[in-house]
């Protein structure tokens, strides 16, 4: 783990000179957290190299911190975080109060040493793959990305999605509740949480659910267990994408094909894979927009 400059002085020094572009990856990290070199050139930098050249300089100037696990063979990518100039930094901006630098290096320990933060860096990568798509695709935006403390306000305890997103391509915009599974819930566990979304339809939210799942095999049992619980329908539209379908990782901006933008998609009770843009066509998204506002009137 590796944290910068730490002292007021410093602060105000390598505070100095930061470009919009740099207030953009704070912001983006104090939103989400935690990501990688690609996930933010994907994000904000649109280059790899020049993304992994600035990130290494606003380490430096303790804009950011960085850490990483040994493992074998080979290197784990940096996961950056804010470091102590870039907390308050953005505490500055948003009118925060100022954290203390015990205070944040406490946060990076806590990042580097937390068994969600995988998990968490898995939910940001579908995001700023999508990000990354919509580079070489001007008709395609992404223009929500709630991480899951923002969403679980909205959702008002029945249910904790771990993250909200709004895309659109040609075919319209989807709006979707998004869940990363790593396997290591119980398959019960998946089929209930689809239950959870169900009653946050009942009280006025229904949003289509996509699953990204770790294999074949595990999105296979996933709908077996969605087919003995709702027999004919599930209450609320499902997607499953099997991690395993995808392209091997790259450096590319734009994400290797097939990625999770192309035909992987398979909702729930259908035999035909879908791409991400058919998941929801204009007139179903309109089904869904009107089905809503019926239900916050009743």
């Amino acid at each position: 783990m590796e944290i910068g400059p730490a002292s007021r002085a410093d602060m105000l020094t390598h505070s100095r000179g930061l470009t919009a572009r740099d207030a953009e990856v704070i912001s983006y990290l104090a939103r989400h957290r935690v990501l990688t070199a690609l996930q933010l050139a994907r994000l904000v930098f649109g280059s790899y190299s020049h993304a992994r050249s600035r990130l290494a300089v606003l380490h430096e100037r303790g804009v950011l911190a960085r850490f990483r696990r040994d493992i074998w063979p080979g290197s784990q990518q940096w996961r950056y975080t804010l470091g102590p100039v870039g907390a308050v930094v953005h505490a500055a901006a948003t009118g925060a109060a100022l954290p203390r630098p015990a205070t944040v290096t406490e946060t990076v320990l806590r990042l580097a040493h937390s068994t969600h933060t995988e998990h968490r860096l898995g939910i940001n990568d579908f995001f700023a793959n999508l990000a990354g798509h919509t580079r070489d695709h001007p008709e395609c935006a992404l223009h929500e990305w709630w991480p899951e403390n923002e969403i679980a306000e909205t959702c008002a305890g029945i249910v904790r999605p771990d993250a909200y997103g709004e895309y659109t391509a040609a075919d319209g915009t989807l709006a979707f509740f998004y869940e990363h599974d790593t396997g290591t819930e119980p398959i019960a566990t998946l089929v209930e949480k689809v239950g959870k979304y169900t009653e946050l339809a009942d009280a006025g939210i229904r949003k289509p659910v996509l699953f990204q799942l770790p294999s074949t095999s595990r999105e296979h049992n996933f709908h077996i267990g969605l087919a003995q619980r709702w027999p004919h329908k599930t209450p609320v539209p499902v997607a499953t994408l099997p991690t395993d379908q995808l392209a091997p990782p790259n450096h590319r901006i734009t994400p290797a094909t097939p990625s999770i933008v192309d035909e992987l998609w398979l909702p729930a009770g259908h035999g035909r894979r879908r791409s991400l843009a058919t998941l929801m066509s204009r007139r179903t998204q309109q089904l869904e927009d009107d089905r809503d506002s019926h239900l916050r009137s009743a």
